[in-house]
């Protein structure tokens, strides 16, 4: 194995250093507009640059707005002429003063008039006046001075709140009495929302001692709610259409525009250039319209250039069609655009007065606090579960993403197997910066740094000793087009053992400073390739991994070390996908030895189709092989296989004008473990369906689970479980109640009935019972495995 993996790996570290600088520049091929980006066309184009449009705008305005009457007063005056707003008349004005002001406090509205005074011509200063001329045109009616905030107050909701408790009598349980309560809460402040989610699981054993009780708490920020209470507040206050200027009628407003700014040319009088008219100035390019204003002797040098200096703002015939049919294009890009919270809120920023919190958390992807979930991409932090806080933020195309909390790893099962080496309970904080979200045209590069030491929990020492994991890693993905993505990583780790002497830091900075050491050994590379042609509806993916035998990274716990993984994956569906078939493959080398060529190589085979006859029956087959090769000094054998086909079906329709369901399963499967003591060789036949269907007020439901081993090879495998029952409604309460025959070959054979009860209490309050009692047939040496009483108890309030 290592003799491949060092002919190997040469080729792809060049790979990787010629691909690396792409984690720091721009990708292969970028998207020139991201997928949640507002429509982009002339009309949504800055104003300041488009006399035309903001001329409309002004009209507009001053079309809607009321003009000043005798004995008002003008607000505070800002440079309206250094703006470009001179057309507003004085009503138009004040109102705009005020919206502006809307707000501010006395000192803040003062500053705003010293740095208009001194305003220079900035791309900044000018789409800070065109936000604010779009908001106020788009503003509803009545909505000044103020109430451009989100609302402060301090909310609550209470989602639901829950208890549930088990008891069995099955000795192979390790408690007897099962207790699980849940809370569910949704509060907000400063309008920003999180969830909260609470659950606590404890237990008692046969001993009568208590069992060490789990409490498990997440507080998380709904991102979701928020854009959506945004949203909320900009439609009560704005109308968006309005913003993008979708109402205005581009033709009319040029042709206007033309003509005022003809007859402001000509000094108001008229002369031979009267001549002109808008749709010249408008329709004809620049060498026609100078040909018109030559032919005509009485036109003076001076009003030649002012026209023609007229029709360079207004830009050439090409920009003109343009302009005209952006309207058209973007109405329907905009409508869809308002319907999406996560869209329309993303003006938010220049519409709303909002608190720089307020405005973080509009970048904030996610937010979680406590017992939490952490899955930041295959190399890095993916499905870890740990104590902690993440977060991760995109604004633009910037992404960063901020974790740090410990894992628990100790179980009480696995107090007596770790090793001084081993998985012990790590502190980690963790990086993770670039560009694009994650698996979103993404160039990331992430480091974790973790420690480890000696833990003590349930009245158990770990043997760890103290120990620091340092890990590094590039991520980019590269678009091909059409033709699909490659996903690109390389990781590497470092790390260094210390005694009960040594603290942490000197640890930490010991791993760090040997993180190029052993580059083979400890690095991890991971490529894949996915793609698909949608014309004949096909998808596929090809992958290949690798992983040193010294590669340790805490932030993915299952992730194998010594390991060569490829595979691929098609997906082909026809007929408007009601016929879909796939194959995977899936091959992994294991290196168990640095020092010997020993090694495990397992190789999965899986095939799936489905076919749709009708919306009523449908038909699937799996095909699966499964088979894991040791290579020892020994000699090569294979130490486990499985394989097996199954056949599976979904119906349903009307019988004697009754509802029914079906579902059903048949297949053979063989089972071969080679232990060079024992040796087992098991050939199943399973068979599992469920039926059921309406009768009379409530609904008949059997099932029946078969499982049978006819080498009688098997031990505990030869199943019988079935299961009929009524459900139906008495009085208040929704019933349940069912016949049960379970039988265990050479294990147990038992008999019983089953009875769940349900309702609604006071509005809010549900209430559920459950009692399994059974009768053993057989007795036998392992009957402790199933219980004869089962029974639980369920609470719930539900707020809503």
């Amino acid at each position: 194995m290592y003799k491949v993996y060092s002919k190997t790996l040469p080729v792809m570290v060049c790979l990787m250093v010629w691909m690396m600088p792409a984690a720091f520049a721009s990708p292969f091929i970028w998207p020139p507009v991201l997928q949640d980006s507002l429509p982009s066309s002339p009309v949504e184009r800055s104003l300041v640059n488009q006399p035309v449009l903001r001329s409309a705008v002004v009209n507009a305005i001053n079309n809607r707005v009321a003009d000043l009457r005798p004995g008002d007063t003008l607000a505070p005056v800002l440079p309206f002429d250094k703006l470009g707003l001179s057309g507003l008349h004085p009503g138009a004005r004040m109102q705009f003063v005020q919206y502006m002001s809307a707000g501010n406090t006395t000192a803040g509205i003062a500053k705003m008039q010293r740095a208009f005074d001194g305003l220079k011509d900035s791309t900044k200063q000018a789409l800070y006046i065109d936000n604010k001329l779009r908001g106020f045109y788009a503003l509803k009616q009545q909505q000044l001075p103020g109430g451009f905030t989100l609302p402060g107050k301090p909310e609550n909701q209470l989602k639901g709140v829950s208890w549930t408790s088990t008891y069995s009598d099955s000795t192979a349980m390790m408690s007897g009495w099962w207790n699980e309560g849940t809370i569910q809460d949704v509060f907000s402040v400063g309008s920003i929302p999180f969830q909260l989610n609470y659950s606590t699981l404890s237990g008692y054993d046969y001993t009568n001692t208590t069992l060490q009780d789990a409490h498990f708490m997440k507080i998380s920020f709904d991102r979701e709610a928020y854009l959506d209470k945004i949203n909320q507040q900009l439609q009560r206050k704005y109308d968006l259409k309005k913003y993008f200027l979708q109402d205005l009628d581009v033709k009319s407003s040029m042709k206007q525009y033309a003509a005022e700014q003809l007859m402001a040319i000509k000094g108001g009088k008229d002369s031979l250039g009267a001549s002109l008219s808008a749709d010249q100035l408008m329709y004809l390019d620049s060498a026609q319209l100078s040909n018109v204003l030559i032919r005509n002797r009485d036109t003076s040098a001076a009003y030649y250039d002012k026209v023609m200096a007229l029709k360079k703002q207004m830009g050439g015939v090409k920009e003109m069609n343009k302009m005209l049919g952006s309207g058209q294009a973007v109405k329907g890009n905009i409508e869809g655009l308002l319907q999406k919270p996560e869209n329309s809120s993303r003006i938010a920023g220049n519409l709303l007065h909002m608190s720089p919190l307020q405005r973080l958390m509009m970048n904030m992807k996610e937010l979680k606090v406590g017992s939490i979930g952490a899955n930041a991409s295959k190399g890095s932090l993916s499905d870890l579960f740990m104590t902690g806080a993440s977060g991760s933020f995109l604004k633009g195309n910037k992404f960063m993403m901020l974790a740090a909390g410990r894992s628990n790893e100790l179980g009480v099962q696995d107090a007596g197997l770790q090793s001084a080496t081993g998985r012990g309970n790590y502190s980690m904080q963790f990086l993770r910066i670039g560009r694009g979200d994650i698996g979103n045209k993404q160039s990331h590069v992430s480091v974790l740094n973790a420690n480890a030491k000696p833990q003590q929990q349930y009245g158990f020492s770990t043997a760890a000793i103290s120990r620091n994991v340092f890990v590094g890693a590039v991520s980019q993905q590269l678009s091909l087009g059409e033709i699909g993505t490659l996903d690109f990583e390389l990781s590497k780790s470092s790390g260094q053992f210390g005694n009960s002497s040594q603290d942490a830091a000197a640890v930490s900075k010991s791993a760090a400073g040997h993180f190029l050491d052993d580059m083979w050994a400890t690095a991890s590379i991971g490529m894949a390739y996915n793609g698909d042609v949608k014309k004949i509806g096909l998808t596929h993916k090809v992958y290949f991994n690798y992983a040193g035998l010294g590669y340790v990274n805490p932030g993915a716990p299952f992730a194998g070390r010594g390991t060569l993984q490829y595979g691929f994956f098609l997906k082909r569906s026809w007929l408007r996908n009601r016929a879909v078939v796939s194959l995977r493959t899936d091959i992994r080398d294991l290196a168990v030895s640095p020092l010997t060529d020993n090694k495990r190589k397992s190789l999965q085979y899986a095939f799936d189709a489905r076919y749709r006859f009708t919306r009523r029956f449908t038909l699937s087959m799996n095909v699966l092989q499964n088979t894991l090769n040791e290579t020892t000094d020994a000699g090569k054998y294979t130490a486990f296989l499985n394989r097996k086909i199954s056949f599976a079906s979904q119906a349903n329709g009307t019988l004697a004008g009754k509802s029914f369901s079906n579902n059903s399963s048949l297949g053979i499967q063989q089972l071969n473990y080679m232990q060079p003591e024992a040796p087992v060789k098991s050939l199943f036949i399973n068979a599992a369906s469920m039926q059921t269907w309406m009768a009379g007020p409530g609904m008949v439901m059997i099932s029946a689970l078969y499982s049978r081993d006819v080498n009688n090879a098997a031990v505990y495998n030869n199943l019988l479980n079935t299961e009929a029952g009524y459900q139906y409604f008495l009085w208040k309460l929704s019933c349940s109640s069912s016949l049960i025959y379970l039988d265990n070959k050479d294990v147990v054979t038992q008999v019983g009935l089953r009875q769940q009860a349900a309702a609604q209490l006071f509005k809010h309050w549900s209430l559920s019972v459950s009692a399994d009692g059974r009768q053993n047939l057989r007795n036998t040496a392992a009957n402790y495995y199933y219980g004869k009483f089962n029974t639980a108890i369920s609470l719930h309030y539900q707020i809503n």
